[in-house]
C-alpha cells in the first residue's frame, strides 16, 4: 500500500550493522551519527586560561595584623585576609536603611574578611578598628578631612588627617590565662577583676540600653552603666551577677573612672589619638572616631 509506514529496525538490527560498520578499524555507522571528538585549539585553551588567571578580573586581599595578637581569642588567630573593596561595596556603604539601622560597617567587614573562623561580632572593638583602618585607607587613601574644636575658644576648623601616622597602640599590660585584668578601686578599696568586651557584646548593650530609654521615657540612656556591669567579673572574690550589678550601681564616680581608665589602657587598638595644630600655631591632641562619614568624608 502506498501510505504504509516504513518499517522500523529493531535494537538488535541497527547493532549488527553498528558492529559491521566498525569492523576493521572503521568508525563509520550505517543509520547512526556519531558526534565528532573536539578539537583541541591550542590558542583557545591559551585565552581561555588567561580569562581565568587574569589578576584585573580578581579581587587581591591584604594580610592585616590585629592590634589584639590574638591573645584574646580561643582560636588565636593573630592576623586575618582582607579583601580590598570594590565598586559593589560601595552600593551597599550607600544604602540608606543599612546606615539608619547602623549595620552598615558590620556587614562590610563580614563582605570583606576572609579569613574563615572569623566572627565579626567576637571581634574586639580594636581589632575591628584596625581593619576599618586598612579598608578605608586603601579605598580612599589617607587624608581624612575632619573638622575639630579648637580648645581654647570652643571654635571649629577644618584640617586634614593623615591615616598612615595611626599606629597601633601599646596595650599597658597582658591579661591572666582567663583573659581577665585586675584594678584596685581607691574608695571602697575593693580589687575588681574584669574582661574586655566584644564589639557585638557592646552593640548588643548599646540597643538593650536604648530600648529601656525609649520603653521607660528616661532622659538619659544607661548605656555607660550597663557596660560597665558587663565589664566586671568578680569584686574581691565574689562572682555573683546581682551582687555584681547592685555594686556597680553603688560606686562612687572615682571608682567607675579608675575602672574605664583601666579597661582603656589594657584594650589592644589603633591609637586614634592626632595632633592638631591652628592657624596661630597651637598644638593640641583629639580622637579620631570611626563612623559611616569614614568613608565619606566630604557628605
Amino acid at each position: 500500500m502506498e501510505n504504509e509506514a516504513p518499517k522500523k529496525e529493531s535494537i538488535g538490527e541497527v547493532l549488527k550493522k553498528y558492529k559491521a560498520a566498525t569492523a576493521g578499524g572503521e568508525n563509520k555507522a550505517v543509520g547512526i551519527n556519531l558526534p565528532k571528538p573536539p578539537v583541541f585549539n591550542p590558542q583557545e585553551f591559551e585565552k581561555t586560561m588567561n580569562k581565568e588567571t587574569d589578576p584585573d578580573l580578581m579581587t587581591s586581599y591584604e594580610v592585616i595584623k590585629l592590634p589584639s595578637k590574638g591573645m584574646f581569642y580561643s582560636h588565636r588567630i593573630s592576623e586575618v585576609s582582607v579583601e580590598y573593596m570594590t565598586s559593589k561595596d560601595e552600593d551597599l556603604l550607600t544604602t540608606p536603611s543599612l546606615i539608619e539601622n547602623g549595620t552598615v560597617l558590620d556587614i562590610l567587614l563580614k563582605r570583606k574578611i576572609k579569613t574563615p573562623g572569623i566572627t565579626v561580632d567576637e571581634l574586639l572593638a580594636g581589632d575591628r578598628n584596625a581593619i576599618i583602618l586598612f579598608l578605608r585607607t586603601s579605598s580612599y587613601g589617607a587624608d581624612y578631612s575632619v573638622q575639630v574644636t579648637d580648645p581654647r575658644s570652643g571654635i571649629p576648623f577644618k584640617d586634614s588627617v593623615n591615616l598612615l601616622q595611626l599606629k597601633y597602640k601599646e596595650p599597658q599590660e597582658l591579661p591572666d590565662e582567663y583573659g581577665h585584668f585586675t584594678v584596685d578601686i581607691p574608695m571602697r578599696k575593693k580589687t575588681i577583676t574584669f574582661r574586655l568586651l566584644t564589639s557585638g557584646e557592646d552593640m548588643t548593650i548599646y540597643k538593650k540600653s536604648e530600648a529601656i530609654k525609649e520603653a521607660y521615657n528616661e532622659e538619659f540612656s544607661q548605656y555607660s552603666t550597663m557596660k560597665l556591669k558587663a565589664h566586671v567579673v568578680a569584686v574581691n572574690e565574689k562572682t555573683d551577677r546581682s551582687y555584681i550589678d547592685k555594686f556597680v550601681d553603688a560606686m562612687p564616680a572615682l571608682d567607675a573612672m579608675t575602672i574605664r581608665r583601666k579597661i582603656i589602657d589594657v584594650s589592644p587598638d589603633v591609637n586614634m589619638a592626632y595632633e592638631f595644630m591652628t592657624k596661630d600655631g597651637y598644638k593640641f591632641t583629639a580622637n579620631l572616631t570611626i563612623g559611616i562619614d569614614f568613608f565619606f568624608p566630604g557628605t
